[in-house]
């Protein structure tokens, strides 16, 4: 097994996360009276969350393919 680990979000960054994105909805519905903004701000923050870990998984994918491209390369 290799020593790779995917990268994983701190506890500390996901607490700051859940309350500003509490806050935000608090304020979109509270405020502004439009529970929308609130759910589309927090779908757009699901979705790049997401995208970053699609792209974590196929950068350890192409890194997996090119250790096994060196290790055939040298037998």
């Amino acid at each position: 097994m290799s020593d790779w680990s995917p990268p994983a979000v701190r506890r500390s960054w996901l607490a700051v996360f859940v309350v500003g994105y509490l806050l935000v909805l608090a304020y979109s519905v509270v405020i502004a009276s439009q529970i929308l903004l609130g759910i589309w701000i927090g779908v757009l923050c699901g979705a790049l969350y997401l995208g970053w870990r699609f792209l974590a998984a196929v950068e350890a994918i192409a890194d997996a393919l090119q250790r096994i491209a060196r290790q055939r390369e040298t037998d």
